[in-house]
This record gives structure tokens, sequence and C-alpha cells, in this order.
């Protein structure tokens, strides 16, 4: 058998390439650097790789979806009557993770629109880490606006809105 200079460097390439793949983890040098750890992130998100010859994607973990969207979204008179006091480009989901109940999540959706308050702002005070409660986030972000009433308010359109379904 004949080689010659660029059969032997192609073959030489190939083996230098494989030889880790073929050999598997266990021969991996001790100093190599770990690979990196995949951490749950709040929304997926996908990495694409491409080569000459092979595209390959692989997607993280996505965040489990709340219930309360589920819920809502499997009665369509409900979600067709909140969707649009989501703010732009955000999801039911999105929206609702977090809340402790369909109720508190409802009421801050009137509450954002009936005070123009941005949804991700009263969302944050309600579900971060203090988790105020609905009239205490109100207070925070718009100190001068009647925070009881404005709740009171917000809580029986949910109530009414909760009717929806029942």
């Amino acid at each position: 058998m004949k080689f010659n200079r660029r059969s032997l460097g192609f073959t030489v390439l190939t083996i230098v390439i494989a030889a880790p793949v073929l050999a598997g983890p266990h021969t991996q040098a001790p100093h190599a650097p770990k690979s990196p750890t995949l951490k749950p992130t709040s929304q997926p998100t996908t990495t694409t790789t491409k080569t000459s010859t092979t595209t390959t994607t692989a997607t993280s973990p996505a965040t489990p979806p709340s219930p309360i969207a589920t819920k809502i979204a499997s009665h369509p008179q409900l979600a067709a009557k909140l969707t649009p006091l989501l703010p732009k480009g955000m999801t039911l989901q999105t929206a609702a993770a977090g809340f402790k109940n369909q109720g508190q999540f409802i009421a801050a959706l009137h509450v954002s629109k009936n005070l123009n308050i941005p949804f991700a702002k009263l969302k944050a005070e309600m579900t971060g880490k203090d988790h105020d409660s609905l009239g205490q986030a109100i207070h925070e972000l718009r100190p001068d606006a009647d925070a009881t009433r404005a709740a009171k308010h917000a809580e029986s359109e949910a109530a009414e809105d909760a009717k929806i379904h029942q």
C-alpha cells in the first residue's frame, strides 16, 4: 500500500481527532478542564453549533409550567379576558410564575392596568424576596394612590373574572 503526503496527513489528522472520542472520558488528563454544568434558566435557551457538515442543537431545561397559567388556559373565556391585561410580549406562563394563587395573579394584572403600574415591577414586589401583599406593593410603587381601595377594587375584579369559569 502506497501513501503520499496528503493521505498520510489526513490519516494522522483523523487519528488525532478521533482518538479522544473513541477512548472515552476515562482517558482524559487529570488537568483537563471540566465541562460546564448547565443550570436551569427561567426561559428556555437554545444554543446551535454549526460546522461544515453537521448542525447540533441543545436546549437547557425550562422552568416548569405555572399551575395558575395552566388552569387559566384551560378556560378559554377567562384566558381571553385576561390576555389583553398582559404586558406586550409576556406570556400567561411567564406572567403567572411565582404568584401564590390565581386571585392574587389576576388582581395584580388589574392593578397594573388600573393604576398604570408596570406589571413586571408589581410582580417583583409581590413575588420577590420580601413578598409584599398587593396593597403593600401598590403603596411602594404608587405612594400617591389609595392602596387599600385600589387593592380591594382589583380583588373584586379578579373575583368577577373567576366566575367566568365556574
